[in-house]
């Protein structure tokens, strides 16, 4: 049996949708997009940005619905999209309704979002000190600029920045892409961004953008490279200049005062 391509023409998308899908691709908008229809918001997460606790909190609250089987697989395995999952995502959507979630004041939209440079080093340290198939492009990159056969663990932060500050924000992986551009700013309208550094006194926000009442803190994911307390081990002053001109707009836009030497 062949299987049709059912995604939607660009065309049959709308306005906001179009540009968003045009600026980031189908796949990510799908990937990163989590929506209740029952408590009418999307919550698109940024990769590296306390998403797993987002994802176990906020997905265990919608898999009560199911019943606490359900709960307990979403917050055992928050990042598992096939299994676990009981958001509903933009490709289950008619292309009139995924618009009016984006752009619609009945639905609300939010985000948590993280310093750019602690957020570069947590992926640096866990996907490519630990090997993880998102080194595999950073290696071939760099082999194919040096002609070195290099392991991942010796990939150095310099050569990690060296070959993602070259790339597009699209052609970037998620977990350390722009988040400005990751998340459309300037052309989904966000009711919330939350940074992660505030994230514990933010629950009563997310209650509201979520009409969950009494939702209180629910860690159930706790992978942490300890990327914050790890800053200067790992970062010189030119480092620091380089990630600030990498990322000048998610530190102008997302509220965020520019690296200092740590």
């Amino acid at each position: 049996m062949t299987v049709p391509d059912r995604r939607p023409s660009r065309s049959d998308l709308g306005p906001t949708t179009r540009a968003y899908v045009a600026a980031m691709g189908w796949r990510s908008v799908n990937m990163h997009t989590h929506i209740s229809l029952v408590h009418r918001y999307a919550y698109v997460e940024v990769p590296k940005a306390g998403c797993g606790t987002m994802k176990a909190t906020l997905g265990g609250l919608e898999a009560a619905r199911m019943g606490p089987g359900l709960v307990q697989r979403v917050q055992d395995s928050p990042h598992n999209r096939l299994n676990a999952t009981p958001f509903i995502k933009p490709f289950q959507l008619p292309p009139a309704l995924l618009e009016e979630v984006l752009t619609s004041p009945d639905y609300c939209r939010f985000t948590v979002v993280r310093e750019p440079a602690s957020r570069l080093l947590s992926g640096y340290l866990e996907k490519i000190g630990q090997g993880l198939k998102q080194s595999t492009p950073i290696v071939q990159a760099l082999h194919a600029t040096t002609g070195r056969d290099i392991a991942p663990a010796d990939v150095t932060l310099d050569e990690f920045l060296d070959v993602i500050s070259a790339q597009d924000s699209r052609d970037q992986d998620p977990h350390w892409r722009r988040q400005a551009d990751h998340l459309g700013l300037g052309i989904v309208n966000y009711d919330a961004v939350i940074h992660l550094e505030d994230l514990d006194a933010s629950w009563g926000r997310i209650a509201e953008l979520t009409s969950t009442p009494g939702l209180q803190e629910q860690f159930f994911c706790r992978n942490s490279t300890g990327a914050r307390s790890l800053m200067q081990d790992y970062f010189t002053p030119a480092l620091l200049a380089r990630v600030a001109a990498t990322y000048a707009r998610d530190y102008a836009e997302l509220g965020y005062p520019l690296p200092s030497s740590p």
